[in-house]
């Protein structure tokens, strides 16, 4: 027999304990086509759609769905909803039986293609090729072949179409930002499905970039998740206060915050700014462990809230490649950080969605005269360059500058260094090393330490300077 009821019931038991996280690992793998007890699939298809509802899922809120059902009945009712919760055996694999029950119901449905074929066999009447096809076994009915498929003319009019939608406004060209026109530029617009990769030397100010586009998007209307691994929220929240506070006429930068030495106005003009930002879709989080196997599961769920507080999740941001935890068994840090980038681009992919990673640089960067990073700097995978659509690299001239001050009373060498410090104070560099969505670009944005903020490059032409 190609189906186990034993496992079934297992995994429907845990997928009632109400831990949301186990639904969402499973939905990823299992349909409710794939249950051989009907009863069964009647069940998960009922939980699936508490679950998306934002519904606990739990025997007792599931059982006025079955009080009429003949199966349910014959299984012995509401007494056997409680039963499947009892053992809890399905709390200890429940990945393993997911991948169990679809592995048989992908069987069952060869089998009947196969059965069906050969009854075919036996019929002169028709042709070979018509009979080959009882044999086929469509790409759907095969675990890890699921795709979709289009003819040219069908995938030149939905093309066609998205122009019209575009310039319509029913659909956006892709993620913008507001007051960012630089990053805009680079990126070329940040597209659903983009796996954008942004490289930096230590201190290069990855981070306040991030940040700034993150606040700038969800400014936008824009739902953005920022995954913080590197920082927790506590020392992340003073680098988005000093760059509002600053954007707002304030005085005190970073330093103030932490040290809490604000003076009224700066305090009164956060408080404005606190009711401001309320509504911007903007969630941080800072999980203790973050796998590359969770990188989906995350998103899914995070999308799921989105939707509940009327937003839709437009850009996920995650600082920084290297903290997140590599699948276990791996031999290497290369093949970890390419299960890691593929995990990424498969997030991208799945959920149509622009992911934007940040990623240290070897420090190969320090022993040229150029510091300007590039591609091959990458830090341990060449497959970050392969696997990311957009690679960006951010570089600032006054970080060596400061360390590499010439002593004051250095005549020869002073005065040069002098005037690439003013050249380069407050100056950042942000370009593209490699873009799949258009040509190469770069762009010098302002970059405040002080205030961690990011400001446009036209910026004082704006401020009126």
């Amino acid at each position: 027999m190609l189906g186990n009821v034993e496992a079934e019931a297992a995994l429907l038991g845990a997928l009632m304990q109400g831990d949301p996280g186990i639904i969402d690992l499973v939905v990823e793998r299992l349909q409710a086509a794939d249950f051989y007890e009907p009863v069964h699939e009647r069940l998960y298809a009922a939980i699936v759609e508490c679950h998306g509802a934002g519904k606990p899922v739990t025997p007792v809120l599931l059982k006025p769905r079955f009080d009429d059902d003949e199966g349910m009945k014959r299984l012995g009712g509401v007494r056997y909803l409680a039963r499947l919760t009892a053992d809890g055996q399905g709390l200890i694999a429940p990945r393993e039986l997911a991948e169990q029950i679809a592995d048989l119901a992908v069987r069952r449905r060869m089998q009947a293609r196969f059965t069906s074929a050969a009854g075919a066999c036996g019929d002169l009447s028709m042709p070979i090729d018509a009979v080959a096809a009882q044999g086929e076994v469509p790409l759907e009915a095969t675990p890890g072949m699921n795709s979709r498929t289009y003819t040219l003319g069908e995938a030149f009019r939905a093309a066609n179409d998205r122009i019209d939608d575009i310039q319509n406004g029913t659909i956006a060209a892709g993620v913008r930002l507001n007051g960012l026109q630089d990053w805009d530029d680079v990126t070329r617009g940040m597209r659903p499905g983009t796996y954008i990769l942004v490289g930096g030397r230590p201190s290069m100010g990855k981070t306040a970039m991030t940040l700034s586009v993150a606040r700038r998007a969800a400014q936008a209307g824009h739902g953005v998740l920022y995954v913080s691994r590197e920082m927790d929220i506590v020392e992340l929240m003073p680098r988005i206060q000093a760059d509002l506070l600053a954007e707002a006429g304030g005085e005190g930068g970073m330093q103030e915050i932490r040290e809490g030495t604000l003076n009224a106005r700066d305090k009164a003009l956060l408080r404005g700014i606190e009711n401001e930002v309320a509504d911007w879709p903007l969630v941080i989080i800072d999980p203790e462990k973050f796998g590359a196997d969770q990188i989906n599961l995350v998103i899914r769920q995070q999308a799921r809230q989105f939707e509940r507080r009327g937003h839709k999740l437009e850009l996920v941001i995650i600082d920084y490649l290297g903290l997140i935890d590599p699948p276990p068994g791996r031999v290497n840090r290369e093949q970890e950080v390419s299960l890691i980038s593929q995990s990424i681009k498969q997030a991208a992919r799945s959920n149509r969605i622009p992911i934007i990673v940040l990623s240290q640089l070897s420090r190969g960067v320090e022993q040229r005269e150029d510091k300007h990073p590039q591609l091959s700097d990458l830090r341990d995978s060449g497959t970050l360059e392969q696997d990311a659509d957009i690679v960006i690299f951010v570089y600032r001239d006054q970080y060596y500058l400061e360390r590499s001050e010439p002593d004051p009373t250095d005549a020869k060498r002073r005065p040069k260094w002098e005037e690439d410090m003013r050249a380069a104070k407050d100056k950042m560099e942000i370009y593209s090393a490699k873009n799949r969505q258009g040509a190469l670009c770069k762009r010098k944005p302002w970059f405040f330490g002080r205030n961690q903020a990011v400001r446009n490059s036209d910026f004082y032409r704006q401020e009126g300077f």
